[in-house]
């Protein structure tokens, strides 16, 4: 089976814990023939949610490791580079701006935080009720997300209820609980040309389980028309490179999709699964 991801993180990411080559040798032994990197570039503080205005402090850091990276690997996989660019519908001008660094080959646009707040993952969950106030604001701000054109793909829709669940809390984002607010988003995505990702790194880390979004939200994106989609193990480990990779291309096939995307320089082509 042919694997590629296009969601993994070097020591170029904060919470990173290994190079790209580490990375890129450690994804090679697990299959994978094609990955891009995409470290975090998050507008805001991770434990704040301020706006930090040196988030793409790293830039240089992260293309001479890549550099370094290409010239070191074995033939048989190819690097791209990218990103995970972080609440750009925080600030649209900075978010432009980063988008617009012509060495990037593709851009995950993501939601940790609300505005003005710390990420989800190191958030406090107090009820059910102010924990489902909380997905109320992530879902109305991943449909202002999905109008900006500063990524090419949307990272990990549901990434919150992951944490809120662990707290304990029910919360779903579903097409039952979320359908008219998913429906809206998938269609803005999918009327500019934008896609989605399979998130694998729930298959690692129960009781959060399962891709993100969820089955339902992928089989309702395909149901809408959408076809540009990859795949991310979302590692940030040599332990977890790869890991999960098997589980999302099964989903994709499941639910009949033929291909998954990737990108050169921002576009998108289509290879076959």
């Amino acid at each position: 089976m042919q694997l590629i991801d296009y969601h993994i993180h070097s020591t170029c990411s904060g919470d990173g814990h290994n190079t790209m080559l580490e990375m890129a040798l450690a994804s090679r032994k697990k299959g994978v023939s094609q990955l891009c990197f995409t470290d975090h570039c998050d507008l805001d503080e991770f434990m704040t949610g301020t706006p930090d205005p040196d988030c793409f402090c790293k830039r240089e850091t992260m293309l001479e490791m890549y550099r370094q990276t290409v010239a070191a690997v074995p033939s048989d996989i190819k690097i791209l580079l990218g990103l995970e660019l972080g609440e750009g519908n925080h600030d649209r001008e900075q978010a432009k701006s980063i988008a617009a660094s012509e060495e990037l080959d593709f851009i995950l646009g993501s939601i940790h935080n609300l505005k003005g707040k710390p990420d989800f993952y190191g958030s406090e969950y107090r009820g059910d009720d102010y924990s489902q106030s909380i997905i109320d604001n992530y879902m109305d701000e991943l449909i202002e997300l999905s109008l900006l054109d500063c990524f090419d793909v949307m990272a990990h829709i549901g990434y919150p209820s992951r944490y809120i669940k662990k707290g304990g809390k029910k919360v779903e984002i579903s097409t039952r609980t979320y359908g008219e607010k998913l429906t809206v988003l998938l269609k803005n995505l999918i009327e500019r040309g934008k896609g989605i990702e399979i998130n694998c790194s729930g298959f690692r880390t129960p009781p959060g389980g399962g891709s993100l979004p969820s089955v339902d939200v992928l089989r309702l994106y395909k149901e809408l028309g959408g076809e540009i989609i990859t795949v991310g193990s979302d590692a940030h480990k040599v332990d977890n490179a790869g890991v999960g990779l098997a589980e999302g291309f099964d989903i994709l096939r499941d639910l009949g999709y033929k291909y998954v995307t990737v990108f050169e320089k921002r576009k998108p082509s289509f290879e076959k699964i």
